[in-house]
């Protein structure tokens, strides 16, 4: 069992040709609504990968945007569990994002609803105890970071996304995972891996640090730090999702007791293949695309070893 902890969201994807300027105008080419928020994109893609999944998502409003999240969660058959603190009062909005995707797969976000989407959550009322895995990034803050302990506390194996606070609950035994949008340098691979050793040596985790196309930088106390090759993304039409891609491909292959290199192998290339599609959970690769993606590619994966 993998418990996932974060945010669940409809995601409004919209193809566009550029960004206008300020004041401009610009016509979009497609719209779709899908199912968004980190935790449930990697819940949907463990969940079809046939892991046994609990998604521990943000309460939803009762509104008609929350019938549709509703409607997205059970199209996907994940459970989202609805924690309300009895002293909360007020209406909850339903986290909306609005996603403008760029030719070159860019992406560019207006959220709402999500900065008080976790002030109706009771953690205490969690129950970790039919878990083996945990994973959560910290959209809501607080809340993120208390689950997080907790979960340490209750022997829980940890896998943290985009935690970079000095204060973060991060250390020996636990798997993390960000992007140079967070941490570490754009487009230097050479600073990337001198900032993870650094890390590594300072937390004692796991340590994976993405930087899109150029691929990743990943080590830890057991395995030397250096950077890996991305797999090449054929028709690249949308990173939204790439990272969460990547976060349940790894957890998908630790579940199972595949050695590190095994799971390095492949989470990149899920992400890169996620790549081809609009939004975060329209349709994610199977097992076998994966697998297949990785023999085709069989000089960029002999360097994961």
């Amino acid at each position: 069992m993998i418990a996932v902890f974060g945010t669940v969201c409809i995601d409004r994807v919209r193809r566009v040709p550029q960004l206008p300027p300020v004041g401009g105008y610009v016509e979009i080419s497609e719209e779709f609504t899908l199912l968004g928020g980190e935790a449930a994109n990697t819940s949907s893609a463990l969940r079809g990968w046939g892991n046994e999944v609990r998604l521990i998502g943000n309460p939803i409003g009762n509104d008609h945007d929350g019938d549709t999240l509703r409607a997205l969660l059970c199209a996907k058959y994940l459970e989202n569990i609805e924690l309300v603190r009895s002293d909360f009062e007020g209406e909850l909005a339903t986290p909306v994002c609005d996603i403008y995707v760029t030719p070159d797969g860019e992406r560019t976000m207006f959220g709402r609803g999500f900065s008080r989407s976790g002030l109706s959550l009771e953690l205490s009322r969690i129950n970790f105890g039919d878990a083996d895995w945990f994973t959560a990034e910290p959209n809501m803050e607080l809340e993120s970071r208390d689950a997080v302990r907790r979960a340490v506390q209750s022997g829980l194996k940890v896998y943290l996304m985009d935690f970079i606070r000095p204060d973060d609950p991060v250390g020996p035994g636990v798997y993390w995972q960000s992007s140079t949008d967070w941490a570490g340098h754009r487009n230097n691979m050479q600073r990337n891996v001198r900032w993870v050793k650094d890390f590594v040596a300072s937390k004692g985790s796991f340590c994976v640090l993405s930087d899109g196309p150029n691929g990743f930088v990943a080590g830890s106390p057991d395995l030397p730090v250096k950077a890996y090759p991305p797999f090449p993304a054929p028709d690249v039409l949308d990173t939204t999702g790439a990272g969460d891609m990547f976060r349940a491909g790894m957890l998908h292959g630790l579940n199972r007791g595949w050695n590190i290199h095994e799971c390095l192998q492949f989470a990149s290339a899920a992400g890169c293949l996620k790549c081809q599609y609009l939004g975060a959970t329209t349709r994610q690769p199977s097992i076998s695309e994966i697998e297949n993606h990785i023999r085709e590619n069989a000089d960029v994966a002999r360097q994961y070893h």
